[in-house]
């Protein structure tokens, strides 16, 4: 009963009317943004020891100007984010929101805002997966009609093929992370250090290993696929522990850029002599 009760609150949370204002009014630099504040931005690692807040997460000069050049005319098309859950995986949707001049959600916090946490959004997933899916179906339903938005999706999001045709109102992109990475993240969540307690870090392993799995194939048909370990190889870097914020994002704009060419080549080869 509970559970049901949990479903039908967050169900109704899900409103356009929730979505907060982009960041930025334009396309312009944020006066806010000094020189030293976008070299420190820069340097952030891809898979920092905490969540950052939205509004610390600005872009430097340098990767406003690129992303302004390479998405001028992809503006409005909402994006969507799916992947194995992690900080790295938010914080670059962040980032990249930020940087395109976008509105940023999570689905996975509006659930837990109503749910109480993310504890109890734990339990409702584990106690009542189809609950879980079903909210998930609904907020995407009213979110996926939000233009210039970057929704984070949870895992839900691929799980049936009413969401996968939702999401192709817009572009997705799946955030290839590392396991190791992700496990790291979630028992950081707990208080749990990998180094400290091997057990509970091939627990969380083999949990995220399952649900890779199960979902690779459905992740694959993303429109965009960057992967951590292939920015890390184009970079040069001898180690994922290298790569930034900004490089994630610098290759999505990438690809989104590639995606727009292989769009207008294709309008431009129906289009009658």
């Amino acid at each position: 009963m509970a559970m049901r009760a949990a479903t039908a609150a967050a169900t109704g949370f899900f409103s356009p009317s929730s979505v907060s204002p982009r960041r930025f009014p334009s396309a312009t630099t944020p006066a806010s943004l000094s020189p030293v504040r976008c070299i420190r931005r820069h340097r952030l690692r891809a898979f920092p020891s905490s969540e950052i807040p939205l509004e610390e997460l600005n872009p430097s000069i340098d990767l406003l100007r690129k992303t302004g050049e390479a998405v001028g005319d992809f503006r409005k098309t909402p994006i969507y984010i799916v992947g194995t859950d992690c900080t790295a995986k938010r914080n670059i949707a962040k980032l990249l929101a930020n940087s395109i001049i976008y509105r940023y959600l999570c689905s996975e916090e509006l659930l837990e805002d109503v749910l109480g946490g993310k504890d109890a959004l734990r339990a409702f997933k584990e106690s009542d997966e189809n609950g879980y899916l079903e909210v998930e179906t609904e907020g995407l339903k009213q979110l996926t009609s939000i233009g210039s938005l970057v929704l984070c999706c949870g895992d839900g999001a691929f799980m049936n093929s009413t969401n996968l045709g939702l999401l192709r109102h817009g572009v997705s992109i799946w955030i290839d992370v590392p396991l190791e990475m992700a496990a790291n993240d979630m028992l950081k969540s707990t208080g749990t250090q990998a180094t400290m307690d091997p057990d509970s870090f091939s627990q969380a392993m083999s949990k995220l290993r399952q649900r890779y799995d199960e979902l690779k194939e459905r992740y694959g048909v993303s429109d965009i696929t960057v992967s951590v370990q292939s920015v890390a190889s184009q970079r040069g870097y001898s180690s994922v522990d290298s790569v930034t914020l900004e490089d994630m994002v610098l290759e999505i704009v990438r690809q989104i850029e590639k995606l727009i060419r292989a769009k207008e080549m294709m309008e431009a080869a129906g289009r009658p002599f």
